[in-house]
């Protein structure tokens, strides 16, 4: 079933930039073939298309493993149909245009949020883009993250089930096919109401359950090693 959750593609040449931000002033396009590296590069941000497809798609990979592993992709039931897209940051959101100027993505926050200055798209070690405001460092201070986003990928410090404080769900969906990002038919998901329990799901039929978590180990999982930096 990992194969499900998990997808592989091609590796697609590209150039990277020495920082790990994109600001206001700056851009990324599909015709730059310009990416931007986390500050360990271990993961790398950028356009890219799958190799059977024609549309273009906003990603993140593992910059170090010659198979490209996607890890996460921001358009992924939008993808841009010609390779005149770009990656920058308007009305402190994040957003991918086509090249007619229209916005196929967008971190779609409203109001500005607590910004007081520039905001600026990060890309971390971990995998996580966030979007911060440029003269604010704290790391529990950003104003959006792609972790809350996840797609088939469940990355070290991503958590998921429903944000209390959103009321947002966040959970995997799997890659509609290999050469497809677009959302696919199973889901994974984190049941945190009660007793957590982990599900997997083929559209509406649930094809697997983890049983309730009983503070060492998922009941239905008893070989199972414990695990002391899972938190719930």
């Amino acid at each position: 079933m990992r194969g499900v959750l998990f997808s592989v593609l091609l590796l697609f040449p590209a150039f990277s930039f020495s920082a790990n931000t994109l600001s206001a002033t700056e851009s990324l396009t599909i015709s730059s073939n310009k990416t931007i590296s986390s500050p360990g590069n271990i993961f790398e941000l950028g356009f890219f298309k799958p190799s059977s497809s024609s549309r273009w798609y906003l990603g993140i990979w593992y910059k170090a493993i010659s198979k490209r592993t996607y890890v996460w992709v921001a358009n992924r039931d939008h993808p841009l149909s010609t390779s005149t897209g770009t990656l920058k940051i308007s009305d402190s959101n994040l957003v991918v245009v086509d090249g007619s100027d229209t916005a196929v993505w967008s971190t779609n926050l409203t109001g500005g949020g607590d910004v007081r200055s520039p905001v600026v798209a990060e890309l971390l070690d971990n995998g996580n883009l966030v979007l911060r405001d440029s003269n604010n460092n704290d790391p529990d201070g950003v104003l959006w993250q792609s972790f809350d986003f996840p797609t088939d990928t469940l990355l070290p410090d991503m958590k998921l089930g429903w944000d209390l404080k959103t009321g947002f769900n966040r959970f995997l969906r799997s890659w509609k096919s290999p050469d497809d990002p677009s959302s696919g038919d199973y889901s994974f998901k984190l049941e945190t109401r009660g007793f957590p329990e982990a599900f997997l799901w083929n559209k509406a039929s649930q094809v697997y359950r983890s049983g309730p978590w009983n503070g060492i180990r998922f009941s239905g999982v008893p070989e199972m090693q414990p695990f002391d930096y899972i938190e719930f």
